[in-house]
């Protein structure tokens, strides 16, 4: 006997009857078959509810999941019903994607929640509905049995295959539907519906349970619940209390303990709690556990002995918690830093490491080290690595960059100066392990690693708190948009390492780290590292060209020039009248400009083997077809080569890397290298002496990337003891005049995927249709629709996968229909914000998925009366009209006549509802595929001219990034108030204790003592440099110099000449005598002029300048 027998009672219900019975009868043999089971039952019950109900129509996609959040689906049964089924899915996902054991509990629930929905369906449609209870006595007891893996598979398969069976009995259905839609209206008049519903905090903390044991914990054994604890406060009348979860080590003692708080409520309320029950266990184990708590959605970590509280992915697992706890007894302060010179034996090296030291003793985890390319940055990364292994600040090291040849060249690096660091390259497993200790990979690979990889025995590899570092190379590009989930993940310390931050809004570096604009941790740029000989110098030839800049007019050619220029085109080609510069080397390719550029650069290019052969050498083209068309033009001009100087190194190249491998060999072809983007950033390669701009750039941070490919040293290039010097910079389009004109450059706005941008559309036209003046019979349905498109959408995502997973409570929330009922503005930007990047693309044509970009931009435009927008769309759309119309031939194209027809006049567009333009939008996405064409290219041969030519001119390259002066003056300026400060500022002695902190902001927070020394030239002691930058106050020095300013006892140029003083002390802190003879100082007057024969009164006021000057010197305290 089972609790669902009844059904089959009622031949109704037999698409889904016998495997309600079947599932509960399956938790005797294993409860994860149970919960299998449970998950295909209320499946089939839930298709056969789209049978039999005419108002549900299925989904684009109809998995369980997107059935379910439908939102026809989720107006047609009420929350708990709901609910029930949430918690299925849940579970089901939970035991398919983890290879956790599902306990008998969890299965019973999972009966519960199948038993309570199936009754709501025998509510609305059986014919002896009765109110029922789930018996629990009826199942099978608990005897811990489970299925080996091969049987449980052939029962999942056998299982499958009698689901399929039975889905088509509910296929069968249909045919009742209007029946059936009869009896539910009718029994829901007559009929009381009282569901079975669980606590709220037995729902709560089935969600969290399930959270908790993904990471690995064992219910009941090192995950124990409601766990008693003693000395509680006050309200507690018996110092008693009961803590949620307490996780627990192998050792026995607590490792964490979790409050857990209803989805609805902020898990912050919970902290002083868990605080609370930190302190008693503590008491009662001798170890304090770490703090988390949460509501399911959002978890807080709190480790309360070293850091304020943050927010994080989840609870830990129970390595990571242990390695945390350990360190707070193995990790050793950085009192004296044993920096390897094998690694890094520069000083600008160690001082970024000291720096990064310093912040993570402040206890901050961000760190930015902003260093000229070329300077070493990968290796100073791996020298912090090797110093915070030595202190056991760090065990598990992630190093991340966007391109896969970087991920490499990171790893050999690692490898060569720490070979004893077990590491893995993720792009290239080999021999790697990814249980290695340190991590290469790209973004999009560690993503994907985040979900899919798993330990030996099933477990979650990548979990929240692995890795203990995360090292971001080039972290000016890929932090942003969707990879920044990877580190709203992870938990660990941040180290970015860039040559050409970004503070760009949107895409501001200094803000993802933490910092203030132009102040990273560290910073050691190009011009510092030139003086100091670590980087080359540059040489630059400038020579613009007409063609590519102004393009070519039909008109100005030359009889001959114009002959030429037809010749290019075939008899059908209509022959334009202009080209414009910007289609010069993408559609249009002229030999003349390419092949002088390609004469001056072997002519004028630095050459090595005694001036033989051309230095190694990056072309940067346009797009990949220029970069062809340059290496053709080569071989047509230097045919002694072979085919092997000069080669296109992209990734549209197939074996690029073993091409670019050679370039990297200064004894192997080619020597030039044509390039787009590849080569832009990040390529190691010393031997380079030559780089030709030969596309514009309009990125700051970009340019400097491509510039930095020249700038390493390299020893013995032009034989031995004859090093690399210097770099060539051919630059053919002005970009050297673009950035002494644009210092800033301008960045590339980034609007966002198709598939994003539709989302955010369709948002913004759904929250302007809930207007009053929008609700009419034709737009009412026309918004459900969108709604319906986008709740479905959000339903179906996969809340496995961590990057939905962070956004759980908007996916809940906005998965139902209900949500979108009204939206203010923030919260559709919200809306957008959080889920537009997780919806994934349709898979459909691109041109279509373009035209629903424009379309929906255009009813945005109608809706909010924008009429500018409004009718420049109109335009393009009636360009697209007028080009399919040329396709009559084309049968889709003729039957859509009638309406290219219409939308090609202006009085359609006048009138036009929202609802006519989505059906123009529908007709039309079927036929965008017609105007895909093939690019066709066009080689000229027009002779060029030189606009403007120029060599050697350099960058006048100011620092925006402030140096150690900058940083102080800053400190002081926000610090004001604190106490040793403020007795420098009012001329009051310091305590030793004043010092000690003023070495510790000075030559720790601010900046290092190494730093210092240079800043001030070695020769400023502390107390002076601190108050030149506080000055002393106006009120001090008016209460040191009062008496001399009694003009009834001095002379007026002598009361004057105290002014002065004061002034002076007061913008500058200190007086010395040779101070006076400034210029500046009382314009120069001599003492001897102002007092005469009464030096005394002289010395005097010197002995209240050296007071004030001895109140800024240690010997004073």
């Amino acid at each position: 006997m089972t609790n669902f027998d009844f059904l089959q009672k009622d031949r109704l219900f037999q698409a889904f009857s016998d495997a309600c019975v079947e599932a509960e009868k399956s938790i005797s043999s294993s409860p994860a078959l149970c919960a299998l089971g449970v998950r295909k039952s209320a499946e089939l019950a839930v298709k056969w509810l789209y049978s039999i109900d005419p108002a549900l129509t299925m989904p684009y996609k109809d998995n369980f999941s997107a059935l379910v959040f439908n939102p026809a689906f989720v107006d047609s049964v009420d929350d708990d019903t709901l609910n029930h089924l949430r918690y299925i899915i849940k579970l089901e996902n939970f035991a398919a994607h983890t290879s956790k054991q599902v306990t008998y509990r969890e299965a019973v629930l999972a009966l519960s929640n199948l038993f309570d929905f199936i009754l709501f369906i025998d509510y609305c449609y059986g014919s002896e509905y009765e109110e029922r209870t789930f018996d629990e006595s009826l199942l099978a007891a608990n005897n811990n049995q489970s299925v080996p893996a091969d049987d449980f598979k052939k029962l999942q398969a056998a299982l499958e295959e009698r689901s399929k069976e039975r889905e088509t009995m509910a296929e069968e259905m249909k045919r009742l539907q209007d029946e059936m839609a009869a009896m539910r209206q009718l029994n829901q008049q007559n009929r009381n519906f009282n569901p079975n519903r669980m606590s709220e905090a037995e729902t709560r903390k089935s969600i969290i349970d399930i959270d908790i044991k993904t990471m690995g914990w064992i219910f009941g054994k090192d995950c124990l619940v409601e766990y008693p604890v003693v000395g509680m406060p006050e309200p507690s009348t018996t110092g008693e209390g009961f803590a949620d979860y307490v996780l627990f080590g192998d050792n026995g003692k607590p490792l964490a303990v979790v409050e857990a708080k209803r989805t609805t409520v902020d898990p912050k309320v919970g902290q002083h709690q868990a605080y609370l029950y930190a302190n008693c266990l503590e008491q009662m184990t001798g170890q304090r556990p770490l703090i988390f708590y949460t509501n399911g959605y959002t978890t807080w970590f709190w480790d309360d002995t070293n850091y304020p509280e943050r927010k994080v992915y989840s609870v830990f697992n129970k390595q990571d918690l242990q390695r945390i706890i350990d360190r707070r007894s193995l990790a050793r302060e950085f009192y004296h830093l044993d920096i390897n010179p094998s690694i890094t034996d520069r000083d600008y090296q160690k001082m970024a490491i000291q720096r990064v030291c310093e912040e993570l003793t402040h206890k901050r985890r961000k760190a930015l080290l902003v260093m000229a390319t070329g300077t070493g940055k990968t290796r100073t990364a791996v020298s912090l690595v090797d110093v915070l292994m030595a202190h056991r600040w760090v065990t598990n090291i992630l190093f991340l960059t966007d391109r896969v040849e970087l991920v490499k060249q990171a790893k050999d690096a690692f490898t060569k100066h720490m070979p004893n660091l077990s590491s893995c390259n993720l792009m290239e497993r080999g021999e790697d392990k990814p249980t290695d200790r340190a991590i290469f990979s790209t973004y999009p690979t560690i993503m994907n690693a985040i979900n899919d990889e798993t330990t030996e025995d099933g477990q979650k590899l990548f979990t929240p708190g692995h890795f203990d570092i995360i090292i971001i190379d080039e972290a000016h590009r890929s932090i942003f948009k969707k990879y920044r989930a990877i580190f709203e993940y992870f938990d660990a310390v941040l180290i970015g390492l860039t040559a050409t931050p970004k503070n760009d809004v949107g895409h501001n570096t200094y803000d993802f780290f933490d910092l203030q604009d132009d102040m990273p941790t560290f910073a050691y740029e190009y011009d510092q590292a030139l003086e100091e000989g670590h980087l080359t110098d540059y040489h630059c030839i400038e020579r613009l060209f007409k063609i590519p800049t102004q393009g070519i007019h039909y008109d100005e050619l030359s009889a001959d020039q114009q002959q030429a220029f037809e010749d290019a085109f075939e008899e059908d080609d209509e022959v334009p009248d202009f080209i414009s510069g910007s289609s010069v080397d993408t559609i249009y390719f002229n030999e003349d400009t390419t092949r002088r550029i390609l004469t001056e650069l072997m002519e004028k290019g630095l050459k090595v083997e005694g001036g033989d052969k051309l230095g190694k050498t990056i072309i940067f083209a346009r797009n990949h077809a220029h970069a062809v068309f340059i290496e053709e033009q080569f071989n047509i001009l230097f045919p002694q080569y072979h085919g092997k100087f000069a080669t296109v190194i992209d990734n549209k190249v197939k074996y690029h890397q073993d091409l670019l491998t050679k370039f990297k060999d200064k004894t192997q072809y080619p020597q030039i290298a044509i390039s787009v983007d590849m080569l832009d950033t990040g390529i190691d390669v010393p031997e380079i002496l030559n780089l030709v701009f030969y596309k514009q750039v309009f990125s700051k941070s970009k340019f400097w990337q491509m510039f930095g490919r020249g700038t390493r040293l390299c020893e013995d290039l032009f034989g031995p003891g004859e090093d690399k010097k210097e770099f060539y910079i051919f630059d053919y389009l002005g970009n050297f005049e673009y950035f002494a004109q644009n210092p800033k450059g301008k960045e590339s706005e980034d609007c966002g995927s198709l598939s994003e941008r539709t989302f955010a559309l369709k948002v913004h036209i759904i929250r302007e249709l809930q207007d009053l003046k929008y609700q009419t019979e034709e737009l009412i349905p026309f918004r459900q629709e969108l709604v319906e498109e986008l709740s479905s959408s959000i339903a179906a995502l996969n809340t496995q996968q961590f990057q939905v997973r962070q956004n759980l409570s908007y996916v809940d929330k906005y998965g139902q229909a209900t949500a979108f009922q009204t939206l203010e503005l923030v919260e559709a930007e919200n809306v957008i914000s959080h889920l537009a990047g997780l919806i994934p693309p349709i898979d459909e044509d691109e041109t279509a998925r373009r035209l629903d970009v424009l379309m929906y931009r255009m009813i945005l435009a109608k809706a909010q009366e924008d009429n500018q927008t409004y009718n420049s769309i109109t335009k393009k759309v009636k360009k697209i009209a007028a080009s399919l119309s040329q396709k009559g031939t084309i049968p889709e194209v003729m039957a859509a006549k009638d309406t290219l027809t219409t939308i090609r006049t202006d009085a359609f567009w006048q009138t036009a509802t929202l609802t006519e333009i989505d059906r123009i939008r529908e007709e039309l996405r079927g036929l965008m595929h017609f105007l895909k064409r093939e690019m066709k290219t066009k080689v000229i041969n027009i002779t060029d001219a030189v606009l403007f030519e120029r060599e050697g001119e350099r960058f006048t390259t100011e620092s925006n990034l402030e140096g150690y002066y900058e940083r102080a003056s800053r400190y002081v300026i926000e610090n004001e108030d604190k106490p040793a400060l403020q007795k420098l500022k009012f001329n009051i002695p310091l305590s030793s204790e004043d010092w000690s902190e003023l070495e510790e902001i000075f030559w720790h927070e601010v900046g290092t003592a190494e730093e210092y020394k240079k800043a001030t030239d070695d020769s400023v002691p502390l107390g002076k440099f601190v108050r030149s930058l506080t000055g002393l106050s106006s009120e001090a020095a008016h209460s040191a110099f009062s008496e001399f300013l009694d003009t009834g006892v001095y002379t007026e140029a002598q009361v004057h000449f105290v002014r002065c003083i004061m002034d002076w002390i007061i913008n500058y802190g200190t007086l010395a005598v040779e101070d006076m003879s400034d210029p500046e100082f009382a314009g120069g007057v001599d003492v001897i002029d102002i007092f005469g024969d009464n030096l005394a009164d002289f010395q005097k006021i010197r002995a209240v300048i050296d007071s004030i000057n001895a109140n800024a010197m240690p010997l004073a305290a």
